[in-house]
């Protein structure tokens, strides 16, 4: 861009920002400013209330052993008999039985049991016949099932990963040209963290705070990073104010996050990112996925129209080349002040590209019900408002591009939405998972007319195709790391379907890859391995494999291994696979009929068996992508517990 254009530019955004001023109470009033202060109560209260409890259940103790007639002992209640009850009561209880309880033999004479001998002696001789049962059971039956959960967070027990922390395999590429931009409003310590996060990345030239906050006054030195660099806002510029920061920076490549998120798969997607900058990065859960890459979609191939709408405040990547495009956009179309401070509805829009969306879980950093009044999209408001100018934004393109204005990009850029495979990264952020396996249908049969809003749109999506089955099992339980969790696809297997990761960095070691799955030993058996270094030009290479059959030890059913293999490898044509679809095509009798003619398994439950299967490469000229390429159609769909590897 020319001198006299960059001033031009410049003079445009600085008439927009003033423009904005106007709308500022308009815009004010969909943002609410809350503030809540927790306390916390003093513990002593609780501690003097258990000894008080403690003291009336002795007393309730004692006089209970006391009314009983056939006790010729009275129990003194003291303290420091219930602090050691086992001592104190074992012993008045045995002082009893020896003064009272007698016999008498053959002879007549009475003889008193000494029961100071006798219990102990009882004691281990039960002691001794449980361990006697327990190690005879054990060797006619194996071990017992313990049925107990592991712990939520607990590490996998079934694949073993090794340890990779000491290795260098993070990728480097890229380094010193991106600038993090973040907005700030009322969460400065959350803020504070994800400053602390973000600083070490050495993507990062500079981390860019923008405070919309008119009455605090933030300074760089408040941080603990020296790449932050403060700008604080003469009015609350909304969303628009990370494009213009944006447009500031010295750097070709933007990151954009709110201050209620903590990113953790930043080096993974910048990784995808830099193969591919032509398209909008967006990290994101598997609910707003499915919103972003289903309902939120907008294709209509007369006026060239393929467009989908994405949050950035859970993490975005773009180049600053296309922030710089969506300002002008903004002058061209004549987005007035609101339209022009409601930024986020537009921009990914304007792109008229799909975005590459990657879906793993969320942290975050705030509790939504206490940040309801700070959060702008809170409420059933703010959401209304959201679909009002996400439609806005998509009538504007539409707009545009029927009268064929330049300022829009026409030509859908490769690889289209549905010629991607990465999709989540993996739980370590050393790796992506890899799959041309869709989980909806292809969203360009729907054509968009001006005239649907948002809502209707949605519902036409959702009564087409439910996504809730791909809300509960995403890509990202495959490669989560926790061997209870799973990714299964909505469709059965073809052939040529694939399963992979990507490595980030051309590997030059041995791996060893471990595979958890619920779908028979036919599929790896029937499926071919292939690898590409970062040329992505994939090759075969042979494939050595061995698998066995493990348990999950929370499954308290009954299904044997053999009847499970039996039923995962049967190789009937029809692709039945759910309850749902076995009652659609007759599959699962009705109630009347016959329990030994139903057909009680489907593909989707846990029987408690499952396949690990681990194969090596060792690749002396390095690949980075691998992956397990079906060899025939199949009729049950993935079900991936676990995608791990290590180094060997």
């Amino acid at each position: 861009m020319s001198s006299d254009n960059s001033q031009a530019q410049t003079t445009r955004v600085r008439a927009l920002s003033i423009s904005i001023n106007s709308a500022t109470t308009i815009a004010n009033s969909n943002s609410h400013i809350s503030s809540s202060n927790s306390s916390s109560s003093s513990s002593c209260t609780a501690n003097t209330g258990n000894q008080q409890y403690s003291s009336r259940s002795a007393s309730k103790l004692t006089s209970y052993f006391n009314s009983v007639p056939s006790l010729k002992f009275k129990m003194h209640y003291s303290p420091s008999q219930f602090d050691a009850p086992s001592r104190s009561f074992s012993a008045q209880v045995g002082r009893f039985l020896r003064s009272h309880l007698m016999i008498r033999d053959n002879a007549g004479a009475t003889r008193q049991i000494r029961f100071g001998i006798l219990l102990p002696g009882l004691l281990i001789s039960s002691w001794l016949v449980f361990m006697v049962n327990s190690f005879v059971f054990r060797m006619i039956f194996g071990n017992r099932d313990s049925g107990a959960s592991l712990p939520p967070g607990m590490p996998p027990t079934w694949i073993d990963r090794g340890d990779i922390s000491d290795l260098d395999m993070r990728p480097t590429e890229g380094t010193n040209m991106t600038t993090a931009v973040l907005l700030s409003w009322e969460r400065f310590d959350s803020l504070k963290e994800i400053v602390d996060h973000l600083c070490p990345y050495p993507m990062f030239k500079e981390i860019m705070i923008w405070n919309n906050k008119i009455d605090v006054h933030l300074e760089e030195k408040m941080f603990n990073c020296p790449k932050v660099r403060m700008f604080n806002s003469p009015n609350n510029m909304f969303f628009v104010a990370r494009y213009m920061a944006c447009a500031m920076a010295s750097s070709p490549y933007c990151y954009f996050q709110d201050d209620d998120w903590k990113i953790l798969y930043l080096r993974s997607m910048y990784s995808n990112f830099l193969r591919f900058p032509q398209f909008l990065h967006t990290d994101t859960n598997s609910d707003v996925w499915s919103l972003t890459n289903w309902r939120w979609c907008f294709f209509e191939d007369e006026v060239n129209l393929h467009a989908c709408f994405s949050w950035l405040g859970t993490g975005a990547l773009a180049t600053r080349e296309s922030v710089v495009n969506f300002l002008k956009q903004a002058s061209v179309t004549e987005m007035d002040p609101l339209e022009f401070a409601y930024g986020d509805m537009y921009y990914s829009t304007f792109l008229n590209q799909v975005p590459y969306q990657l879906e793993n879980h969320l942290v975050e950093l705030v509790d939504p019900l206490k940040d309801e009044k700070i959060a702008f999209s809170a409420g059933v408001s703010g959401k209304v408002r959201n679909k009002l100018y996400m439609h806005k934004a998509v009538k504007k393109l539409w707009d545009g591009l029927s009268e064929k204005n330049p300022i829009f990009e026409k030509e859908e850029l490769h690889p289209t939405y549905l010629e991607r495979d990465v999709r989540s990264p993996c739980a370590d952020d050393r790796c992506l998972i890899l799959s041309n396996k869709h989980p909806f249908p292809d969203v360009r049969m729907f054509r968009y007319r001006p005239y649907i809003d948002i809502t209707e749109s949605e519902k036409i999506h959702q009564q087409y195709e439910d996504v809730s089955r791909y809300v509960q099992f995403p890509f990202s339980k495959a490669v989560d790391g926790l061997d209870n969790t799973a990714y299964k696809s909505t469709q059965p297997i073809v052939k040529g379907d694939y399963i992979g990761l990507d490595m980030l960095v051309s590997v030059e070691r041995k791996v060893e890859y471990k595979l958890l799955f619920q779908m028979g030993d036919q599929w790896i058996k029937n499926a071919r391995l292939e690898v590409a270094g970062i040329d992505a030009v994939y090759r075969t290479i042979s494939l050595d494999v061995n698998c066995k059959a493990v348990k999950n030890h929370d499954y308290n059913g009954h299904v044997s291994a053999d009847y499970l293999k039996e039923f995962l490898n049967d190789s009937q044509d029809s692709r039945v696979f759910d309850m749902r679809e076995m009652k659609k095509y007759g599959k699962y009798p009705d109630e009347d009929e016959d329990e030994e003619d139903k057909l009680l398994l489907n593909y989707y439950e846990d029987y408690g068996w499952r396949t690990q299967c681990k194969f090596v490469i060792q690749r002396p000229s390095g690949f980075r992508f691998m992956r397990l390429v079906s060899g025939r159609d199949e009729r049950y769909p993935f079900v991936i517990y676990d995608f791990g590897w290590k180094i060997v």
